[in-house]
């Protein structure tokens, strides 16, 4: 029998399904992860207590009586007893132009920040309180319109790395937001294939895709605002895609009650990847439209466990070999996710 070549739903990009290869969740766990991340509190430089170990916060969530106060870091002083904080980074790859200087075509000119998650050091996603998770995902929002805003960005990266195998240097609870000056490619090229879909068939790719997976095998889980899956030309084994059932752009189109939904999401599909898999490391990555445009565009997350490696044919030709069926592992993730809620 032979194996299941895949393409994407949108991109000109290949998959291999190798079925005769194929792994169980079990045939993970057994592999060592590296553990090169800082995990001792007192050397954490995002741990309260230790904020002047990294640059001044340009957003921070503070507690107050009227609710939640937004702020940043001034004249030297550094705000204690916070409950998010976004930082420059250290070690940028992108950085802001000099005041005196105008934008300079081929300059990494643009922002590249840390958002700490929590005061708490393991307060990851797959064991957040909801609540927490609010918290973050505003301040994804607020970084997101302000980055937005520079007529020297283009596009606004928000992704997660989770364990050193992912790239993750520090394991206190955190994530990334770089503002680049142009549109990377793969986000350039599923705007321009939404676009032409919405061209010639006069409705949405995603919302598309999201009724064909709706009911299928590749569904995980579902609640009033978002649905996960398995997409079927998944590049990883176990990757998983969140997307809005609403037809929005970027992450500035929601209200309150989508985020408090969208918490949920994230908090329910990372526990049960966590739970099923030992804690993997993992990526993640929003994959939103230019603030200003592409009204054709659908925001959505797309999670990719760190579970195997490419090789010289997956870097020599840009097809992938995926040894885990979507339709496996949306089975597993769907029964683990629908035991730990019982």
């Amino acid at each position: 029998m032979l194996n299941d070549l895949r393409k994407d739903y949108l991109l000109d990009r290949w998959v291999v399904i190798a079925t005769h290869r194929k792994q169980r969740p079990r045939d993970f766990l057994g592999k060592e992860r590296a553990s090169r991340e800082i995990s001792n509190k007192r050397s954490c430089p995002f741990c309260p207590g230790n904020e002047r170990e990294t640059p001044p916060a340009v957003l921070v969530y503070l507690k107050s009586r009227r609710g939640i106060v937004k702020g940043r870091d001034e004249d030297g002083v550094r705000h204690k007893d916070w409950l998010i904080r976004c930082v420059s980074n250290l070690y940028p790859a992108f950085s802001p132009p000099e005041k005196r200087e105008s934008f300079k075509s081929g300059k990494a000119v643009g922002h590249h920040e840390v958002l700490i998650e929590s005061p708490n050091h393991s307060e990851h996603p797959s064991v957040a309180k909801i609540e927490q998770l609010v918290h973050v995902i505003n301040g994804y929002r607020d970084r997101l319109k302000d980055l937005s805003s520079r007529n020297y960005v283009r596009y606004v990266s928000i992704f997660r790395n989770h364990g050193a195998d992912a790239g993750a240097s520090l394991s206190h609870a955190h994530s990334q937001i770089i503002a680049t000056p142009t549109i990377p490619r793969i986000l350039q090229n599923e705007l321009e294939a939404s676009k032409s879909y919405l061209e010639r068939d006069g409705s949405c790719a995603y919302c598309n895709i999201l009724d064909s997976e709706s009911g299928g095998p590749r569904e995980v889980w579902e609640n009033q605002r978002y649905f996960a899956f398995a997409p079927s030309a998944a590049v990883h084994p176990f990757e998983l895609w969140i997307m809005p059932k609403n037809h929005e752009t970027t992450l500035l189109d929601f209200d309150g009650s989508s985020v408090i939904k969208l918490a949920e999401a994230m908090r329910t599909c990372l526990g049960g990847l966590s739970s099923l898999l030992n804690d993997p490391p993992y990526n993640f990555g929003f994959h939103i439209a230019p603030v200003a445009d592409a009204k054709h565009y659908h925001w959505h997350l797309e999670i990719y466990p760190r579970l195997s490696i490419w090789a010289g044919f997956e870097k020599s030709t840009g097809m992938y070999i995926n040894v885990v069926p979507p339709e496996d592992s949306a089975r597993n993730l769907k029964s683990t996710i629908e035991k730990l809620g019982d």
